[in-house]
């Protein structure tokens, strides 16, 4: 299929770009804390051979963006497991709103979401319509790899911590300049209205490139500052804290 053909662009394409690839990800990557949750996860990111960090490469072999078919369908693979995961943070979310209680289930992805406020499932959805007509629905259906569908069905009842490792996948490539780089390359494949999903991480939206990219960083390395400090100080909290690190980064490398 056209993600097969993706693939075998890529591997063309990729003695050219991958120097130049992990050089740009090792800056991104250093403007984290030492020791910090960022850092943790990139590394994890990029020493993990999954379908994710492999459809990351394909996007970014410029070879992939001459056909709309295979750019339909590769972006329809990252469409299926964003919508899960966003799902499930609205869940979460609303469930820290209501119950208001001690349970730490979903405080985290509440403040990823209240920081970072980034939503891409409407903007996948007219990318894929105006890529592939009014059927993309049945079409990306019909395209979905067994990997995606796996990791959508795992997101559906994902864990707070898991929801926030899948945000810092599926968000975070767009968010710290990839989106950016991406999105004048689409544009002038298919058009201005294939590009909606990159709307906010281009331009001056929150603040420009740099400013996303550092809210980003901040906001994972702060992530579980003070995690349980409404309870009395004691090792409880610090265990806490390193159970849920360990978690947010092993997830990290799941997709």
């Amino acid at each position: 299929g056209s993600l097969k053909k993706a693939k075998t662009q890529n591997k063309i394409m990729n003695n050219e770009s991958s120097s130049g690839d992990a050089g740009r990800t090792q800056v991104v990557r250093d403007q984290g804390r030492e020791n910090g949750l960022f850092r943790a996860c990139m590394d994890q990111i990029r020493s993990s051979h999954t379908v994710g960090q492999t459809l990351r490469n394909a996007a970014i072999a410029a070879g992939l963006l001459t056909d709309a078919e295979c750019y339909a369908e590769l972006l329809g693979q990252f469409y299926v497991v964003t919508a899960a995961l966003e799902v499930r943070i609205e869940e979460l979310v609303a469930e820290v709103g209501e119950t208001k209680s001690n349970n730490d289930d979903g405080k985290l992805v509440a403040r990823v979401a209240k920081k970072l406020g980034y939503s891409f499932t409407l903007g996948y959805e007219r990318d894929l319509n105006a890529l592939l007509g009014k059927g993309w629905r049945v079409t990306t259906e019909s395209w979905t790899t067994e990997p995606a569908r796996r990791y959508a069905r795992r997101l559906e009842t994902a864990s707070d911590a898991e929801c926030a490792a899948a945000a810092f996948i599926l968000h975070g490539p767009l968010a710290i300049g990839g989106g950016a780089m991406l999105k004048p390359r689409v544009e002038r494949a298919f058009g201005e209205g294939a590009t909606n999903v990159f709307r906010d991480v281009t331009g001056t939206a929150k603040g420009g490139r740099s400013a996303r990219r550092r809210d980003f960083v901040d906001c994972y390395d702060t992530l579980l500052d003070d995690v349980k400090s409404d309870e009395p100080p004691c090792n409880v909290n610090e265990d806490a804290r390193d159970d849920r690190f360990e978690t947010i980064v092993d997830a990290c490398g799941e997709f």
